[in-house]
């Protein structure tokens, strides 16, 4: 058929312009969005910046506000005893009430007109007046008992930039007798900045609410860099005019020619605010890159393309030129025509035949049908040449014609011999037979291969290892089967998704076999399982095992990576169970065929027990274990049923040695083993489910001691702790079974608080959060368990109802000589506090640890240094000798 050739070209211009419109547009959306992710990134990192630095200026704020209240009733006393202030006092009042806060604030003293008598660097010739300081003027005017924070002042003492925080302080009559102050260098401001990490082109700066520059980081040798002068973007006038409390917001135009991304966020305890900035050409730089490359890319695409393009044009010429000459064979039959002569050699062959053996009508022209014929031998197709030549027939008969690639696929040849140019040839017309061998393939495929991986399924698997079973014990070889199963992957499809899982079960199949032999049979069994067997192992079972060990460990390397999931990476690992068999596997002769199978899953079980990301031998010890996993699976259920769970209580104590509350910690107390701790049964109970029962139990019972304590003068006022389960939490039926518990056992739920996991929140914050305000509305308290171990993120604190936190043992245990530990607990105390909330360190054993803590403000302790778990009577026999107070 002939072809317009300028249409033709036309078009695949036009197809060609289209596409890379089309690609040079889905980059640049690609690029936009990726700009947008990363601004939207920088602006959470500088708000969570501008947030520690407001509170790290809390924290030396209130530092300070102590110190003046300190100084202050040490002045007023001396008033009222000696009817005047004296150095030697008021130099004492102060080593004793700053407690290192020399290097930070310079303390002074004025009297009632103003005139600087006592403090830092205060001698008997100093004529210093804070008449006209408004700090002095509004003291005087009011007494409210509050710390005053003044505006950046130029120190009449120092001598430098600083910021005053006043006291009043009265005489004994209650009149007004001076102020007590302690100027703050803006070096100090200075300091706090300078400990952020924002980059060759980042700031932190300080102004008061005038504008005026407290501190900068860093600093800039220019005017609007100067401590004490005032200068800001238009934007950041306007926020502050708009009086916010927090805002992020772009700035081109700066003092220093960088535009930036900022956090704005006024301070709480001065009259001023923070801004953090991440300079663009920092954030952007990579984003940039990634531009330039995505560009290259274009233009490699559009030269690909273009190429294509021309090089298609050319074929579509040639088969122009080609088709002219078929012509006749074309008006005859669309099947795969081709004219033998009597020797069996192609004359003439249309498109249509040339594309069913994948080659060329130039390779096709001359070609011996012995060439593709894949059923008959030479001598056969000579035979049947002369056969068709001799009749005047039409024949048709099935056969199998081979390609170029070396597949074949089966034909219907309609034959018959006519006369050409005054010779006689042979008319064949090929068919490849609706399709109807395709039906069966894929009937066979959907029977015996995994629809999603395209991997043999467990019935083929079956198959392939009975064969290799029956071989190994025909030749005297060993096998091996490795059991793999992916870690965590129900965390993947709960995080991103089921169709990214299924795209990282793609992935995984497609690098598993790349990891073995050609022979070797890499199967999917569902889910997250794959099966790899490995035949015909060389050597003794001790040689094959290490074979199988190899290509294990081959496996473990190849899929400890990254993988690309959504907008997300994901990093996996996989365990695995290794089982030999054969005749040199020391196995049964009887056994059943899928016996390997099921002792590599239980060797995959051994790895995941010694902690994922291994290779596990199946050994004879695995099989008691499996019998042993299963008792106490029965038995745990029996334990419910015949009350064998008991609650052992660990007090939580105050830092004064005061009884604050318990945690209720569950034990069977089995008949034969004993009493049987938690960590042999808990997380058995949550992959059986038995812990939503359990977690029942407990809380029921925790809710009935405390009814039973309700009476009592000093136990009625203990609070008692219960752990809930992530699992047990996030049931549909929670908190009706909270509520339920209460009111059942007759508890008052102010005594009850629940100690949820970080695993517990992270999942659907609104529903958490419904969950735990329907309970707070109730008076139900909430503490946080192993905080800093997890998912920790200020954004879930702010946003949840919590009451506590508690500092994990894991911090606790090395806290005195490991200086991350000490400092991540410090980091917690103070979080806390900022937060409004309590804090409790768990797993406290020494003094050394406690008065550690208590230095850094944490007051309540739970653990071995003060009472371990207690049954009831033992517990009460504890609190009888300790008195107790309300923790609320």
């Amino acid at each position: 058929m002939q072809h317009d050739s300028g249409k033709i070209l036309g078009g695949l211009i036009a197809t060609v312009l289209a596409l890379n419109l089309f690609v040079a547009g889905l980059l640049g959306y690609a690029m936009l969005e990726a700009k947008s992710r990363k601004e939207r990134e920088v602006r959470t990192t500088v708000e969570n910046l501008a947030l520690l630095l407001d509170q790290s200026v809390s924290s030396s704020v209130r530092e300070i506000d102590l110190m003046l209240r300190g100084v202050q009733l040490r002045l007023e006393r001396e008033l009222r005893e000696k009817g005047r202030l004296q150095r030697d006092n008021f130099d004492s009042a102060i080593v004793l009430h700053r407690d290192g806060l020399s290097q930070t604030a310079q303390v002074r003293v004025s009297d009632s007109a103003g005139t600087v008598v006592l403090g830092d660097r205060v001698t008997s010739e100093t004529r210093t007046s804070y008449a006209d300081r408004p700090f002095f003027l509004d003291h005087r005017a009011v007494d409210d008992g509050e710390t005053r924070a003044s505006k950046l002042l130029h120190g009449r003492i120092a001598n430098t930039w600083i910021v005053v925080f006043s006291r009043r302080y009265n005489t004994p009559e209650g009149g007004f007798a001076g102020v007590v102050t302690a100027a703050v260098p803006a070096d100090h401001f200075q300091r706090l900045l300078s400990g952020l990490q924002l980059g060759p082109h980042g700031i932190a700066l300080v102004r008061d609410l005038d504008m005026t520059l407290v501190a900068r980081w860093p600093r800039l040798d220019a005017p609007a860099g100067v401590i004490g002068g005032r200068g800001g973007s238009l934007e950041l006038s306007e926020i502050v005019a708009s009086e916010v409390r927090a805002q992020s917001f772009y700035s081109a135009r700066t003092a220093d020619g960088v535009a930036r991304i900022n956090a704005y966020r006024r301070l709480e305890r001065l009259p001023a605010f923070v801004v953090v900035g991440w300079g663009e050409k920092d954030y952007l730089a990579q984003w940039r890159e990634d531009v330039g490359k995505a560009m290259l890319l274009w233009v490699l695409f559009l030269g690909v393309t273009g190429l294509a393009a021309w090089l298609l044009y050319r074929l579509v010429a040639a088969n122009d030129r080609a088709n002219e000459r078929s012509r006749i064979l074309l008006q005859n039959a669309s099947d795969g025509i081709h004219i033998t002569d009597v020797d069996g050699a192609v004359i003439e062959a249309s498109d249509a035949f040339c594309r069913m053996l994948g080659r060329s009508r130039s390779e096709v022209v001359g070609m011996q049908v012995g060439s593709w014929d894949a059923c008959h031998s030479e001598d056969a197709l000579r035979a049947r040449m002369s056969e068709l030549f001799a009749s005047s027939e039409v024949h048709t008969f099935e056969t199998a014609h081979r390609r170029k690639d070396g597949s074949a696929y089966p034909v219907e040849v309609t034959s018959f011999p006519l006369e050409v140019d005054g010779r006689t040839v042979l008319f064949n017309s090929a068919r490849d037979i609706s399709a109807r061998k395709s039906v069966e393939a894929e009937v066979r495929k959907l029977a015996y291969f995994d629809f999603l991986t395209g991997l043999p399924n467990r019935r083929l698997l079956m198959e392939r290892l009975e064969r290799a079973q029956a071989s190994c014990a025909r030749d005297g070889t060993v096998g091996a089967l490795l059991f793999i199963d992916l870690d965590n992957f129900k965390a993947v499809n709960d995080t991103v998704g089921h169709q990214e899982g299924d795209r990282l079960l793609v992935q995984v199949a497609s690098i598993l076999a790349r990891c073995v032999r050609k022979g070797d049979t890499v199967a999917r069994l569902g889910g997250d399982e794959f099966i790899v067997m490995l035949e015909a192992l060389a050597g003794e079972g001790r040689e094959a095992a290490e074979q199988a060990a190899a290509v294990g460990n081959k496996i473990l390397a190849a899929l400890n990576q990254r993988f690309q999931l959504g907008s997300s990476e994901h990093r996996t690992s996989v365990s695995i169970g290794v089982s030999l068999f054969g005749e040199l596997a020391d196995e049964p002769i009887d056994e059943p065929i899928d016996e390997p199978l099921r002792r590599a899953d239980m060797a995959m079980y051994r790895a995941k027990l010694g902690g994922r990301n291994a290779v596990c031998f199946f050994d004879p010890s695995m099989q008691a274990d499996v019998h042993a996993r299963a008792d106490v699976e029965a038995g745990l259920w029996v334990a419910l049923e015949q009350r064998q769970f008991v609650l052992h209580y660990q007090p939580q104590v105050a830092a004064d040695g005061t009884v604050l509350g318990l945690e209720a910690l569950v034990r069977w107390h089995h008949p034969v083993r004993g009493l049987v701790p938690p960590d042999e049964f808990i997380a058995l109970a949550e992959e059986c489910g038995l812990i939503l029962p359990l977690g029942r139990w407990v809380l029921e019972a925790a809710c009935a001691q405390l009814a039973a304590w309700a009476d009592h003068p000093q136990r009625s006022r203990l609070v008692i702790s219960v752990n809930v389960s992530a699992r047990q939490f996030l049931h549909e039926d929670f908190v009706a079974g909270v509520v339920a518990a209460l009111e059942h056992a007759g508890a008052d739920p102010r005594r009850l608080d629940l100690e949820l996991t970080e695993s517990s929140l992270v999942t659907d914050i609104d529903k958490v959060s419904e969950k735990m305000e329907a309970l707070k509305a109730r008076g139900v308290g909430f503490s946080l368990d192993d905080f800093g171990t997890g998912y920790s993120s200020l954004a879930y604190l702010k946003r949840l109802p919590l009451d506590q936190l508690k500092i994990d043992r894991s911090f606790v245990r090395d806290i005195l000589v490991d200086p991350n530990d000490a400092a991540i607990a410090r980091m917690i105390i103070v979080l806390a506090e900022n937060l409004g909330l309590r804090v409790i360190a768990e797993g406290v054993e020494t003094a050394e640890q406690r008065e550690f803590l208590a230095g850094n403000g944490c007051s309540a302790y739970q653990g071995y240094l003060f009472s371990a778990p207690q049954p009831i009577a033992a517990l009460e026999d504890f609190l009888d000798a300790r008195a107790t107070r309300a923790p609320r």
